[in-house]
């Protein structure tokens, strides 16, 4: 039997036997639950699943100067940075990504991925949900709301629930947002149709800061020129911590039997009250208040957030800044026991540089993310945790193959939703491997060309999805978790 919520459901209990015994209505499953049951028991018979880690670089990376170097191109193409050799034998990286490059041999390249927006919204709402048919984007449809395809994060949620009462998936040190200080987030990274109750667990631990890059090492884009028109550009500013997850211990004279009559108390009062809530609301509202109360009293997750510190060593391999302390976060979360975690390395924008792009590249941004990442790869090596943990990284598209301003004193590169290239690493994945190319100035795919489905269905893979899953959204319909094909060539 498995339990959820505060029924009891069987395994093998088939669909239609739960609806002719009108099981739905008496014990409070709903067609989204039966959906994920029988998943769950289909998965028993599968390998173990893995986790994932999708790490999100908000902005656009240009695919040029990282993992899809044009050292043969002209300089219009190719830009101001060398080509280096890496470990992998012709696996060229951008000359400021030195420990990545050392750490080739665990790394497999997909460099013909492509989508059809060059917008930032709908190439973020694409990448992080997988799906390109969302709507043409304007100012009133930005928001996210409950007709959204639901985020890759909170799917795998939905079907791996977390150990030890944590949330099958995270998103963390932020969600990606649509501009400065706007506090609205880019559809596509929460639960949308499947209902409020599936988004992720956010691990709001970033600081209000407006600026760009790994806080405190912030740069403001004043060099830009719309930036600077609309008075953007910001220094690291922001009061406080650069880096804090919320405490979760009780407050101060509570204790476990204290919150447990507190929770019956506030139920007693809720069945009586006659406004109570009903329909998605309510299921939304009570799965928030029983995973709320679940966390506060789990030691798992006290582990994983409370005095988030580690040796000096440590913090240092990662960096003491925004990007080495999200993805030290993030691993800290893997051993807790959450299957899936979405982290950012930098707010809205940070790698959207159309102009001065080499210098802000060099300076600010290249080497934090590669001390970041490559700590973080031999570190779950390190610890046996890689060969179970899928790592992906991407943006929402890449960059333009010519220079936005080639003969002028600030180049930089464009949105190009036409090309970029994705990381990938552990979980199986053959270490060393490239799949796909892009063509001679890095503008279009070449070979292989794979789309922003193709990857999600990969992550849906690594974690033991079954490819013939549905998931029911909140008015009953059925919708298929599988838009692409997993990448077998990574596996090769």
């Amino acid at each position: 039997m498995t339990t959820t919520g505060s029924f009891l459901v069987h395994p093998k209990v088939s669909r239609r036997e739960i609806i002719q015994s009108g099981a739905i209505g008496l014990l409070g499953v709903t067609m989204q639950d039966v959906t994920r049951f029988r998943v769950h028991a289909d998965m028993t018979t599968a390998p173990p699943a893995k986790k994932v880690v999708y790490i999100f670089l908000p902005g656009g990376p240009p695919q040029h100067e990282t993992f899809d170097p044009k050292p043969m191109a002209t300089a219009a193409v190719r830009g101001e940075f060398t080509a280096i050799e890496t470990t992998v034998p012709g696996m060229l990286f951008c000359e400021h990504l030195p420990l990545l490059a050392q750490q080739a041999g665990k790394i497999a390249l997909l460099r013909s991925v492509h989508h059809h927006s060059n917008d930032h919204i709908a190439g973020t709402t694409i990448m992080t949900s997988g799906d390109t048919r969302v709507p043409a984007i304007t100012p009133e449809n930005k928001k996210p709301d409950t007709n959204d395809a639901p985020g890759i994060v909170s799917l795998a949620g939905y079907f791996r629930p977390g150990a030890d009462h944590l949330p099958g998936s995270a998103v963390l040190p932020e969600y990606v947002g649509r501009g400065s200080g706007t506090g609205q987030i880019v559809p596509g990274q929460q639960g949308g149709r499947l209902g409020r109750q599936h988004d992720p667990w956010l691990v709001q631990a970033a600081s209000k800061c407006l600026g760009w890059g790994a806080c405190p090492n912030c740069f403001d884009d004043g060099d830009d020129d719309a930036v600077f028109a609309f008075g953007l550009q910001h220094d690291h500013t922001a009061s406080g911590p650069v880096f804090a997850v919320t405490s979760m211990n009780f407050p101060r004279g509570s204790n476990r039997q204290r919150l447990d009559h507190r929770l019956s108390l506030l139920d007693s009062l809720e069945r009586r009250s006659l406004r109570r809530i009903t329909g998605p609301e309510a299921l939304a509202h009570d799965w928030f208040r029983t995973q709320a109360a679940s966390m506060v009293t789990s030691s798992q997750v006290q582990k994983a957030l409370n005095g988030f510190t580690e040796p000096d060593d440590v913090q240092d391999n990662y960096g003491r800044n925004k990007f080495g302390w999200s993805l030290l976060l993030t691993r800290r979360l893997l051993e807790a026991g959450v299957n899936m975690i979405q982290v950012s390395l930098g707010r809205n924008g940070t790698w959207d540089l159309h102009r001065r792009a080499f210098p802000l590249l060099k300076d600010s941004l290249l080497p934090p993310m590669d001390l970041a990442v490559s700590s973080f790869l031999e570190d779950l090596q390190q610890r046996g945790l890689l060969d179970e943990t899928l790592v992906v990284m991407c943006g929402e598209f890449g960059r333009t193959p010519h220079l936005s301003s080639p003969l002028g004193r600030r180049p930089g590169r464009d949105h190009w939703g036409a090309l970029q290239t994705v990381l990938f690493a552990g979980g199986g994945i053959t270490g060393g491997n490239i799949v796909g190319s892009s063509d001679r100035i890095g503008g279009h795919p070449y070979e292989c060309p794979k789309t922003p489905e193709d990857v999600a269905a990969t992550i849906f893979d690594a974690l033991g999805i079954p490819q013939d899953s549905t998931y029911h959204d909140i008015g009953g319909r059925p919708h298929p978790v599988y838009l692409g094909n997993p990448v077998a060539e990574l596996y090769a």
